[in-house]
């Protein structure tokens, strides 16, 4: 990868500036050329490639005893997709004919190391959330005609572990050559977020110990797994979290529990995997580089705001073209689960087309509703009257406001209210804390992902 983005040449001024790959609904704004990022640095089957790989001898129970890195050649035989390595967990007996011996045995073996990593991480403390990621649904001439959420399968884990074991390697790798690096930091929660996280918990009836630990955070996670509270809570601990950044500072990666973390998996379509290859180039020559501590910070603060930039970029651009396509479907009605509550009207999400709008407690005009902080619900005056986290609702698209970014709904009728320990804690003195506390009318939560990289 190095060889194609020589330092401080024309090419490489243009990669740093953008820092990273841009991911649009309808397009990608790459870091590098097309003819680099997609042809002669992509991976294609029966072409040989030069790339850096990192080598890692494990223990059956996934402890890496060695760690090699270094340039190298790769040739694959076999290129698949998420959706024909499902297929292969499901049932890999189909699979034993259209594929080599070799590959279905390499296939079977990653299959059970990457189980294998994850127990073993997710045991350690790393810290998983679960949160819906969009995808915009586009015809033949780029117009919207849906969404819906992004199902991450365990063959999609496979990559994920395999990346992170190469992505932990490599740091420690550089850590013991006593190389400065960009390192990929996530730093400790503040102990205020973590204590108001503590008490959202505890107000939605989940009993919990003190959230500044990192396991009663996994515990808490794991229990949720499935219940109506699920996204209110995953929601809640990422407002907790600060943001991961780049920098050359020791000071961990807290939401994966790793003392030495970089990013080194992806040199196409990000700056500071680059510059971890450069290293790695660099050592292989026998050299060895002494990067100035100012200058990485100073890269890692650029390409951290890169990075938040083009995120920022994709959930507005996905939330425009969202908005637009709804603006179109005043009237319809679709079933909403009811993902917040505050004093002004409930924060609803569609089941099958998964965008989030405001439905204004003005707007619910068969009783007259009081917001209960210590339950998180609106509750009437009537019996039973009572709208709460993971209830689920229909409702129909009231209002859109492409200007102001505002999706209003408004709600037809209950279908089911959420089986939760909150309706057990009514009475109780009233809490602001809350995972949409300060969201204003119509915003809508930054999109998570599922790891903590």
């Amino acid at each position: 990868m190095t060889h194609f983005v020589p330092p401080k040449s024309p090419l490489d001024r243009e990669a740093r500036e953008r820092g990273t790959s841009v991911y649009l609904p309808d397009q990608v704004i790459p870091m590098l050329p097309e003819v680099i990022s997609n042809n002669l640095a992509s991976l294609q089957p029966h072409k040989i490639r030069f790339t850096k790989t990192a080598f890692l001898e494990m223990t059956p129970q996934g402890v890496p005893i060695h760690t090699e890195i270094t340039r190298s050649a790769i040739q694959s035989t076999h290129r698949f997709d998420y959706t024909e390595v499902q297929q292969y967990i499901d049932d890999p007996k189909p699979w034993i004919e259209p594929l080599s011996a070799e590959v279905h045995r390499l296939l079977g073996d990653m299959v059970e190391l990457a189980r294998v990593l994850r127990e073993r991480r997710l045991e350690h403390g790393s810290l998983e959330l679960i949160l819906p990621e969009v995808k915009i649904d586009l015809n033949d001439n780029g117009q919207v005609e849906g969404a819906h959420v992004v199902e991450h399968t365990e063959s999609h884990q496979i990559i994920e572990e395999f990346m992170l074991a190469a992505n932990e390697a490599v740091a420690q790798w550089l850590t013991d050559h006593d190389l400065l690096f960009l390192r990929r930091v996530h730093p400790l929660p503040s102990p205020i977020k973590l204590r108001d996280l503590t008490q959202f918990v505890r107000d939605l009836g989940i009993s919990c110990d003190n959230m500044a630990s990192r396991f009663e955070i996994k515990r808490v996670l794991e229990e949720v797994d499935g219940r109506p509270e699920q996204q209110a809570v995953n929601y809640a601990v990422l407002r907790a979290m600060q943001k991961a950044v780049y920098g050359p500072q020791q000071e961990g990666h807290y939401a994966l529990n790793k003392t030495h973390y970089c990013h080194f998996t992806s040199p196409i379509r990000r700056y500071p995997d680059l510059t971890i290859h450069r290293l790695i180039d660099a050592m292989a020559s026998g050299k060895k580089p002494r990067n100035n501590m100012g200058e990485l910070m100073a890269l890692g603060e650029h390409c951290s705001d890169r990075e938040q930039r083009a995120e920022s970029a994709e959930r507005e651009l996905i939330k425009v073209k969202l908005l637009a396509y709804l603006s179109e479907q005043i009237g319809q009605k679709m079933e909403a689960v009811i993902t917040g509550v505050e004093e002004y009207g409930l924060f609803v999400q569609g089941t099958k087309l998964p965008a989030e709008g405001l439905v204004h407690i003005s707007s619910i005009s068969d009783d007259y509703y009081h917001y209960d902080a210590s339950t998180h619900s609106l509750t009437g005056r009537r019996e039973d009257n009572r709208f709460g986290l993971g209830d689920l609702v229909q409702v129909e698209i009231y209002h859109v406001n492409l200007d102001r970014r505002e999706l209003d709904f408004r709600i037809i009728k209950r279908i089911r209210a959420a089986r939760s320990a909150q309706s057990s804690k009514r009475g109780q003195p009233e809490s602001a804390t809350g995972p949409n506390q300060g969201r204003k009318k119509g915003s809508k939560p930054k999109r998570g992902k599922r790891r903590g990289k």
